[in-house]
Parts: C-alpha cells; structure tokens; sequence
C-alpha cells in the first residue's frame, strides 16, 4: 500500500468504520502471523499476540503518521507486543521449570508442528539469534521496513539497527550453511 492510501485507510479507520479495519487485517494478517510465529517461535503465541497487536493498533490508530506504510506501523507494534509477552512469560516458566529447559520452549515450542523441513531449519537458526538482531532481521526481510522503523521498533538509533541487520544477516548466513547445525547452543538474548 502507498503512504496516500494508508493515510486515507488509517483516517477512515479512526473515524470508527469497521470496513477500513477489516481491510486492514486482511491486507496485514498473513505477513504479520508469519512475522509474529517466526519472531515467537510458536504459531499459538503468535495469534494471541496478533490479536492484542490489532486490539493495540485500533487503539492507537490516530497516531498514525503516514510517513512509513501502515503494515509497518503495525509491524512495529506487533513486535513490541511481543517483546512484552516474552517479557511476562519467560519469567513465570523460569520459575516452573530450570533455566535452560524453559528457554528452549519458549524460543522452539515442541507443540508447534507445522514448521517442517526448511521451514524448521530456518526458525531454529532464528532462535540462535539474538532478540535485537532476530527484529531487525524479521522486520528488515520479511516486512521491508526501513531502518529508522527498526530502529523505533529496537528503541535504538537507526545506525545501530543497521548493525543488528548486518550481524543478523551474517550469522543466519553462516547457519544456513549445507552441513551447520541449526540446533545447539543458543546466543544469549541482549
């Protein structure tokens, strides 16, 4: 979508008509899911934390500037929904279960099936990411926003979002190697 589009899309959305929001999640949904699974590590999580990224965004829909496209907008929140998620998650697991074993089920839940062959091979070397460089990576790739986007959404300065892309891109690079491992030993999160 262009920033005029968004602009108008936003603005209807804001004045409360329900067929700009529904033409807002479907045009973002699927990319957005696929971000959110990806960045999570679990296709459950990732539509409970879809739905309170769009329960966020109606919200919030008047702050909308239209200088980036609206599906970057939203893949900024749905981002920053699910930083607050495995910030309030990780450490009622931790207190379950040892450390080690509840950072592997958070970053690569047994439950979620569907990943298979590639797929698997790519989410597991996403989680040996750390949480800055698998953002920027998943936002940069996947969703094309730019680097101040990415920036806003790390809270950092779009020069270091550069440089968690850069690392991102190297280590996935380096992991996805015919005959490197994409299990092992996690990094640690920043």
């Amino acid at each position: 979508m262009g920033t005029t589009e968004d602009r108008e899309l936003a603005g209807r959305a804001a004045a409360g008509e329900e067929k700009a929001w529904r033409e807002i999640y479907d045009r973002t949904r699927d990319r957005l899911f696929a971000l959110l699974s990806y960045h999570l590590g679990n296709r459950d999580e990732a539509m409970d934390v879809l739905q309170d990224t769009f329960v966020h965004a109606i919200q919030g829909i008047h702050r909308f500037s239209g200088e980036g496209s609206l599906e970057g907008w939203l893949a900024v929140i749905a981002i920053r929904r699910a930083t607050d998620w495995k910030r309030r998650f990780l450490p009622r697991l931790k207190r379950m279960v040892p450390f080690e074993e509840a950072r592997a089920i958070a970053v690569a839940n047994p439950r979620d099936v569907e990943f298979t062959g590639e797929g698997r091979r790519l989410k597991e070397c996403l989680a040996r990411l750390s949480h800055r460089q698998r953002t920027a990576l998943l936002l940069r790739e996947f969703q094309e926003l730019s680097f101040a986007e990415i920036g806003e959404a790390l809270g950092c300065k779009e020069a270091t979002a550069r440089v968690h892309h850069l690392r991102a891109r190297e280590r996935m690079q380096a992991l996805l190697k015919p005959g490197v491992s994409g299990t092992g030993a996690l990094c640690a999160e920043e």
